[in-house]
């Protein structure tokens, strides 16, 4: 029997205000609701259906950008991925070469995405989980056949993520939690499940194509209809004592930032 999933993306843009005769600025927060009726355009105007954006969108070599910032129910338009060089101001630079005392300081690239996504309001809770209480345990196994039983955890990090394969939002994010899984390679007290919705033949033909780093469970539907989620990608972290520390549904620019900076703490 088919399952129909709403898909809801959230996207954080920030614009910044510079005040005319100090250093300080404002930060300006804007959100956005994406899902299958929104009007999404290509670069010329051209409007495309559903399934060509999303389909564009599984490559991951596009972003969504809103054509109104002002207008919550924008139209967005679908552009190819481009690096783009984020510069901070650090109000109390140190003159380093002859320069004025006040002078702007640029900041390294690593510093400046660092201060950027600290500056972005949080990424949106779920409705499915609150912060502090302990998260229902589960038991099953992973795509290999393994045991997992999330009580067994307990004592580490657990990173978890709800997704599936026809999900956009989903194919987006996956570059950056492998990237995550990578910062912390090595060390046992961080583990990353992820339970997918779509079974085992699908799972396996789905990951020969596209590498997801995460221990991958497959249908995991009777897992997410237990916390009622219904809203995907959705990612919650463990501390070590089995309770949320973080949780989030959809993806925004700076949910890895988050991330990391909550599974630090619970390291600590």
């Amino acid at each position: 029997m088919k399952y129909i999933f709403l898909l809801l993306l959230f996207i954080t843009w920030s614009s910044v205000a510079w005040s005319q005769d100090s250093l300080s600025h404002k930060v300006v927060n804007r959100s956005f609701r994406i899902d299958s009726h929104s009007v999404v355009k290509d670069s010329t105007g051209k409007q495309l259906t559903y399934k060509e954006w999303s389909d564009l969108m599984r490559t991951r070599q596009y972003v969504l950008l809103p054509e109104n910032m002002e207008d919550a129910k924008t139209a967005f338009i679908l552009n190819r991925k481009d690096e783009r060089e984020v510069r901070y101001i650090k109000p109390n630079a140190t003159p380093a070469d002859g320069t004025p005392a006040n002078a702007p300081k640029q900041l390294s690239p690593e510093e400046a995405k660092e201060q950027y996504m600290a500056s972005l309001s949080k990424p949106y809770e779920s409705a499915y989980f609150n912060t502090g209480e302990v998260m229902e345990p589960f038991s099953t196994h992973d795509i290999n056949g393994n045991k997992i039983k999330l009580k067994d955890l307990r004592g580490k990090v657990v990173v978890l993520n709800f997704w599936f394969i026809g999900c956009p939002a989903c194919m987006q994010e996956i570059p950056e939690l492998n990237k995550l899984v990578d910062d912390y390679k090595g060390n046992a007290n961080v583990v990353f499940l992820a339970i997918a919705l779509d079974y085992r033949y699908d799972l396996k033909k789905f990951l020969k194509q596209t590498e997801f780093k995460y221990d991958i469970i497959d249908d995991g539907r009777d897992i997410a209809a237990g916390y009622k989620i219904g809203l995907y990608p959705t990612s919650v972290i463990l501390n070590k004592e089995g309770k949320v520390a973080f949780h989030t549904v959809g993806f925004a620019v700076n949910s890895p930032y988050w991330m990391r900076k909550t599974i630090n703490e619970g390291l600590k």
